[in-house]
């Protein structure tokens, strides 16, 4: 093999091994929250859907168990049928409360479009909140899946302001 293939080779690999090296010390960004956490969102309401399935208001307790139900990027909530709030992992002031009539930060009725669009395969819906940890506005994208019973559960991340 001719050296200069030799050092063409070798700087690709030494390339290829720092830019591995380079993404396993990078923190996550905008982008990586885009891509990563709506898929934890899908899989926190499809368990907890099967749950809710399986054992009915039970599965409440279940979820209060496990930490797996409150990480600290999203958190589980269910709505009744009607709209109201039912169980809420990150806060249980909201038990209880109509989120059919709750609108976001630009008017627009969030809560009715979570009620009227619940589906068993699920459905996403982004509308904007104030984030509790920044107190700004920014998108929130919320998965919901409409079990059995006809209950609405959902889980959502802060994706950012734009």
């Amino acid at each position: 093999m001719p050296p200069q293939a030799k050092s063409l080779l070798m700087g690709l690999g030494l390339g290829a091994v720092l830019g591995f090296l380079a993404t396993q010390f990078i923190t996550p960004t905008a982008v990586d929250m885009r891509t990563q956490y709506p898929h934890a969102a899908v899989q926190l309401v499809t368990r907890a859907t099967n749950m809710l399935n399986m054992d009915g208001h039970a599965a409440f307790e279940a979820f209060d168990r496990d930490p797996s139900f409150n990480p600290v990027d999203t958190y589980l909530f269910v709505l009744s049928a009607d709209g109201t709030n039912i169980y809420h992992a990150a806060d249980r002031s909201q038990v209880g409360e109509n989120f059919a009539v709750l609108r976001d930060v630009d008017q627009r009725p969030f809560g009715l479009q979570l009620v009227t669009d619940a589906a068993p395969g699920g459905v996403w819906s982004a509308y904007r909140l104030n984030n509790p940890a920044t107190g700004a506005p920014e998108w929130k994208l919320t998965f919901s899946r409409q079990s059995r019973q006809g209950h609405i559960v959902a889980a959502g991340i802060y994706a950012g302001a734009e």
